[in-house]
């Protein structure tokens, strides 16, 4: 992402309501593979960014970040909560079968060779493990948001489906998210796509009673997308095990 990209990210990632909504939707389905009375899991953040979300998993075990750029390391190092490494996603210095979960929110689109990273995300896990991935959806939606952010591409479901199965992982799990919102968020990009200026993302912290009310209707659609499949929506979800 770009720099000033980071910064809004540290600023607004604990208390922006989609960025709420996005952990809230990532904790209920680590609960899910983690199981009732498991042992503590070994987790990798890929691309982990700031350390907003990173520091949330603490729970369910011990948790490495990684991410490329070393002034979100830092800014994330910050956070505390976890032990975190900069490194690239397409090439990671772990072992093999090194983790048992891998979550990787919104990271995949910033990789030019994304099935190299998905490669790599399948290496480290052990068997069994499970790899948590939520994405940008619908290409036709890719706007100056997406450019600020340094996106590569958005996703169908077909594409991730078969980027995973291809590098061994199973789908048991895939559903989109940010469904309500959907329509007017479609509106917002549409317009974004005829802006010109400096390139910036959307990521602006509203008032505080629409901030809130955002975040409640983010929560039950969270709960939702950790169980049944929803229709449509801004973003995928998805959860594999790996073979």
């Amino acid at each position: 992402m770009l720099p000033y990209e980071y910064e809004t990210m540290h600023a607004l990632e604990l208390r922006h309501w989609w960025f709420r909504g996005r952990r809230r939707l990532l904790i209920n389905l680590l609960r899910g593979v983690a199981g009732a009375g498991s042992k503590p899991l070994r987790i990798l953040d890929f691309g982990c960014g700031t350390g907003g979300n990173t520091s949330a998993y603490g729970s369910f075990g011990d948790i490495v970040g990684i991410e490329p750029d070393s002034a979100a390391v830092r800014l994330a190092q910050q956070r505390g909560g976890a032990r975190y490494c900069r490194t690239s996603g397409t090439d990671l210095p772990f072992r093999d079968g090194s983790f048992d979960v891998v979550v990787a929110s919104d990271v995949l689109e910033h990789i030019e060779r994304d099935g190299e990273a998905v490669a790599e995300i399948a290496r480290v896990l052990r068997p069994g493990g499970s790899a948590i991935l939520s994405v940008p959806a619908h290409g036709w939606l890719f706007s100056q948001h997406d450019t600020a952010l340094q996106h590569f591409r958005r996703y169908s479901k077909r594409a991730v489906r078969e980027l995973l199965e291809r590098n061994r992982l199973l789908v048991h799990r895939l559903s989109y998210w940010n469904t309500a919102l959907f329509p007017v968020i479609c509106i917002q990009r549409l317009i974004g796509k005829r802006r010109t200026g400096q390139q910036r993302s959307d990521a602006v912290l509203p008032p505080w009673l629409l901030n809130e009310a955002l975040a409640t209707l983010l929560a039950v659609e969270s709960a939702l997308a950790s169980r049944i499949k929803l229709p449509w929506g801004v973003s995928l979800v998805a959860v594999a095990e790996r073979r």
